[in-house]
């Protein structure tokens, strides 16, 4: 039996299995210069956002129970999708807190999200610049993309505190031998009210070469007032195959205001040039060991909601590169992107819940 986003009733009066989901299509203009200074537009239809969300719970007794998330995409615009390529898991919980293992994002995205605000993936995504994530790289190899062999521990929650740390085998994901990558993340929570404060580390093992070696670092901040703000800063390291450290620090801001159905926001993030005891000619992904290779982001965007599922939705965003650096959005836009150029987007949609 299914009821979206509903429970209803199976083996027993407790247990509850609950379809629901999202098909959120829109309209994207990308605009941008490639290496010889001519400009490019392209226009696509993306619905990287759309998805199918199935969790069912059974109630073991004693303050136990036992349940499984399966989550989808959807690609309205390719006809393509497929079951466990986001979060995916079983999960045992009880006074003591919760397990799961499976597919499951890691604390370190959950501390990111008060203040990195993505209502497209691809489109307004500041994880081209926070986590270095453009071009399929950075702290957990897309960043988006869940860990696929993973167990996380979430511990209850105290006087508004909460921890988690996970870890997980990168081996499949990154098409290696099994058991030769890892990645470690642990952090807590404090929620009272309108204020969030969370921070998260994140090391990773022999992902990107054997040998490697790269850490995360995060701390996120949000209110929720008239005007809901988030703050972060994070710091990544890196060692170089070629010898020494290459670190590179990060800061983003999130602005909100919400009056009936209608929200704007605005989002702006500085990813700072590379720094420390590598080469000048270190680099990963967009980060080099060179001045003049960061990035700024701005974004501004407005949502009106006509039902409680159901949302159109408008933005812009823009990078400016500094003059070595090439920070875009994604894949599309990094292969012929030109060094110290802008990129932008312009955005329409539609989001239905169901």
């Amino acid at each position: 039996m299914l009821a979206g986003n509903w429970p209803v009733t199976a083996a027993a009066a407790t247990d509850s299995l609950i379809l629901s989901g999202e098909l959120n299509v829109q309209l994207n203009r990308l605009r941008y210069a490639d290496a010889d200074g001519r400009a490019r537009v392209l226009n696509r239809l993306d619905s990287s956002a759309s998805n199918i969300r199935f969790k069912g719970t059974e109630s073991l007794g004693d303050d136990l129970s036992a349940s499984f998330y399966v989550s989808a995409g959807l690609r309205t615009d390719t006809g393509t999708g497929g079951f466990c390529n986001r979060e995916c898991f079983v999960q045992l919980a009880g006074p003591a807190g919760a397990i799961k293992l499976g597919r499951v994002l890691p604390i370190y995205d959950d501390v990111s999200l008060p203040w990195y605000f993505i209502e497209i993936q691809g489109n307004h995504n500041p994880i081209a610049l926070w986590a270095n994530c453009g071009n399929g790289a950075g702290m957990d190899r897309g960043c988006m993309d869940a860990f696929i062999t993973a167990v996380r521990y979430d511990t209850p929650t105290w006087g508004g505190f909460s921890g988690s740390v996970s870890v997980a085998d990168l081996s499949t994901d990154l098409q290696r031998e099994k058991g030769s990558s890892h990645a470690y993340s642990g952090g807590m929570q404090y929620r009272q009210g309108a204020l969030y404060l969370g921070v998260a580390a994140q090391k990773q093992v022999d992902t990107r070469y054997a040998g490697a070696r790269d850490h995360g670092l995060t701390l996120s901040m949000e209110w929720k007032g008239p005007v809901t703000v988030g703050l972060g800063l994070e710091r990544l390291s890196y060692r170089v195959a070629a010898g020494g450290t290459l670190t590179r620090d990060y800061a983003g801001l999130l602005l909100s205001r919400t009056w009936g159905a209608q929200t704007v926001w605005g989002n702006a993030g500085r990813a700072f040039s590379g720094r420390g005891s590598a080469g000048p000619e270190a680099v990963v992904n967009n980060v080099r060991r060179q001045s003049q290779s960061g990035a700024s982001m701005f974004s501004l965007g407005y949502t009106t909601r006509l039902s409680k599922l159901t949302k159109l939705y408008a933005f812009h965003n823009l990078i400016v590169n500094d003059r070595r650096s090439r920070y875009s959005f994604d894949t599309s836009t990094s292969a012929a992107l030109g060094t110290g150029r802008r990129v932008s987007s312009l955005v329409v949609g539609m989001s239905k819940k169901f």
